[in-house]
C-alpha cells in the first residue's frame, strides 16, 4: 500500500486547478445560452486542442512510452462516454435531482486507485474525503433525489455512468502521465474528445434527418477565449497534481472547492442568498479539505 504527504508544489497545482474549474464552470454556464451542450463540448474541445499542441512543440514535443496508450486511450473512452452521459442527462432528466450523483465521483477514484495502483489513503483523509463528498450531496439537495428518484427519470443511469467514469478517468490519467508528459497527454485527450463528440453530433443529426453541418457557436468570443485558457489550466493543474496525489483527493477538494466557488460567484453575480446549514457545510468543507492537504 501507498501513503500520500503532499508537498507544497502538488498542493499548489491541486488548489490552482479545482478555483480554474469554479472559474470554468462559471463561464461554462454562460456560454450554454449561446450553444446546445453537445455543441459546445465540441467547440471546446476543438479549441484547447491546438493550445496543447502548441504547448507540447514549445516543450520539444517528445513522445511518449509505448506504457502510455493503453492507459491513456481507457481515459479518453471513458471521459468520451461521461460527455456523451452527461449531455444526454440534461435532456431527459431533471437536472437538480441529478448533479447530487456527481459527489460521489471522488469515492470512485479512491475505490478504483486502492485496487488497481494501492494507493491507499491514510485514516483522516478518508474521513476528510467522506465529510466533503455528504456537505457536496446536501448542498446539492442530495435528500430530493433519495426521496424521490422516480423523478430522476432515465438521467439517473446516465449521471451514474458519469461518476463512474470521472472517477475512473482520473486514475488511469495518473497511469498514462508515467509515460508521457501532461501537455502530450492534453493534445491525445482533446483532439480524441473533439473526433467523438464530432461523430455523436453527427450520429444525432442523421437521427433527427438533419443536413450535416459544422456545429455553429454564436456566442461571444471573448468568453469563449476566456473559458479555453481556463479550462487548460483547471486540467492541466489536475493533471500536474495527480502525479504526486492521490487521484480520490484531487477529485475531492476539486468537487469541494468548486460548490463553495459556485456559491461564492452565486453571491457576488447574481444575488443569491445562503442559508445559515449552507454555511455549516462549507465551513466542514474547507477544515475537511484542509486535512486533507495538510495530513
Amino acid at each position: 500500500m501507498v501513503l500520500f504527504i503532499i508537498t507544497g508544489t502538488a498542493m499548489s497545482f491541486m488548489l490552482l486547478s479545482a478555483l480554474a474549474w469554479s472559474l470554468f464552470d462559471l463561464a461554462r454556464k454562460k456560454l450554454t445560452a449561446h450553444a446546445q451542450p453537445l455543441t459546445l463540448a465540441i467547440w471546446l474541445s476543438a479549441g484547447v486542442t491546438p493550445l496543447y499542441l502548441l504547448l507540447w512543440l514549445s516543450q520539444g514535443a517528445s513522445l511518449p512510452e509505448a506504457g502510455y496508450w493503453l492507459p491513456g486511450l481507457v481515459s479518453l473512452l471513458v471521459s468520451a462516454l461521461a460527455s456523451v452521459c452527461y449531455i444526454k442527462a440534461l435532456s431527459v432528466g431533471r437536472i437538480a435531482l441529478l448533479v447530487p450523483v456527481l459527489s460521489f465521483t471522488p469515492v470512485v477514484a479512491a475505490l478504483l486507485s486502492l485496487w488497481l495502483l494501492g494507493e491507499q489513503l491514510s485514516g483522516l483523509q478518508l474521513l476528510a474525503m467522506l465529510s466533503i463528498v455528504v456537505a457536496i450531496f446536501l448542498l446539492h439537495s442530495g435528500w430530493n433525489l433519495l426521496l424521490r428518484p422516480k423523478e430522476a427519470g432515465a438521467g439517473l443511469g446516465l449521471m451514474l455512468v458519469v461518476a463512474l467514469c470521472w472517477g475512473t478517468g482520473i486514475v488511469f490519467d495518473k497511469v498514462a502521465l508515467t509515460s508521457a508528459t501532461v501537455f502530450f497527454h492534453g493534445l491525445i485527450q482533446s483532439a480524441g474528445m473533439c473526433l467523438v463528440l464530432l461523430l455523436a453530433y453527427s450520429v444525432d443529426s442523421l437521427r433527427r434527418r438533419d443536413r450535416l453541418s459544422v456545429p455553429r457557436y454564436s456566442g461571444p468570443w471573448g468568453l469563449m477565449a476566456l473559458a479555453l485558457l481556463v479550462f487548460v489550466l483547471a486540467v492541466s493543474g489536475q493533471w500536474l497534481a495527480v502525479t504526486e496525489i492521490h487521484p480520490g483527493i484531487v477529485e475531492t477538494v476539486k468537487r469541494g472547492v468548486g460548490i463553495i466557488g459556485a456559491a461564492c460567484w452565486g453571491v457576488w453575480l447574481f444575488g443569491e442568498k445562503v442559508k445559515p446549514w449552507q454555511l455549516l457545510l462549507m465551513l466542514l468543507i474547507i477544515v475537511a479539505t484542509a486535512g486533507l492537504a495538510l495530513y
